[in-house]
């Protein structure tokens, strides 16, 4: 294969694009999907590009480490609903010594834009759980790429504030294949207390989620909420009893 072949089937291969049928089982009562769902879509479509690019779950596997979600922003024109079909797009856009950046773009059947995200991920050591040096792992991550978001995407801090909304013990059913947490799950919990908490109907323009702590099965987590304005709520969980966080998120909400 001549080497302009191999540079345009590299090229190729840096972005994937798939499309998801939104199913009744990823709905809420408005008939739009859950932003937990939609999170499930892009880590599906995010493992899977791995995966072909040559260091999704088997090739980490060697190297006894995964990937772990470290902070994502995701900005929403308009939730999908039942029965749309949704083109994802997704590339990989650069990494350091301890983050992968990877970007997400979502549009409909006729091609409108409707959502578009960007995420650091971890490669986390499977015995320490500590981050890995990506410099020093023999894995073919791609350069720097377009990212979809203007400005830095900095993780999220801890606010003042907060009150106690609900606790969670989690169950087996939230675990996934790396036997912690799965980053969804975290997101449900919080979406959750905020919909309790604001009873009128409202949709979320944005979303970030920052993971700080991994949690297991059998842990028991401490969900607290608290409010900028009308239209931003903030998120904190916690292990029961102690005071570090492990997830933290903020929510801007568009009233209807």
């Amino acid at each position: 294969m001549t080497s302009f072949l191999m540079t345009s089937l590299k090229h190729f291969m840096q972005k994937r694009e798939e499309e998801f049928k939104i199913k009744t089982y990823d709905c809420g009562v408005n008939g739009k999907i859950k932003i937990s769902n939609l999170m499930q879509y892009l880590q599906e479509i995010a493992a899977n590009h791995a995966e072909a690019l040559g260091f999704g779950f088997k090739a980490l596997n060697q190297l006894k480490g995964y990937w772990a979600l470290s902070n994502i922003r995701i900005e929403i024109e308009k939730l999908p609903e039942w029965n749309e079909r949704v083109i994802i797009r997704t590339w990989p856009s650069g990494h350091s010594r301890l983050l992968a950046m990877r970007e997400f773009v979502g549009s409909n059947e006729t091609g409108e834009g409707i959502f578009k995200a960007s995420s650091e991920w971890m490669i986390l050591d499977k015995v320490t759980t500590k981050p890995m040096n990506l410099m020093h792992l023999d894995l073919p991550l791609p350069k720097e790429e377009e990212r979809v978001l203007s400005g830095e995407m900095k993780r999220l801090q801890p606010r003042s504030g907060y009150d106690f909304s609900g606790r969670q013990r989690v169950p087996y059913s939230a675990i996934d294949l790396n036997g912690h947490v799965n980053n969804t799950e975290y997101v449900k919990w919080a979406m959750d207390e905020i919909r309790r908490v604001c009873p009128a109907e409202f949709n979320v323009a944005a979303i970030q989620s920052t993971y700080l702590s991994e949690v297991f099965e059998g842990d028991e987590v401490d969900i607290f909420l608290s409010r900028d304005s009308d239209d931003r709520m903030n998120a904190a969980i916690r292990k029961s009893g102690q005071d570090t966080d492990v997830f933290l998120m903020d929510v801007f909400l568009s009233l209807t």
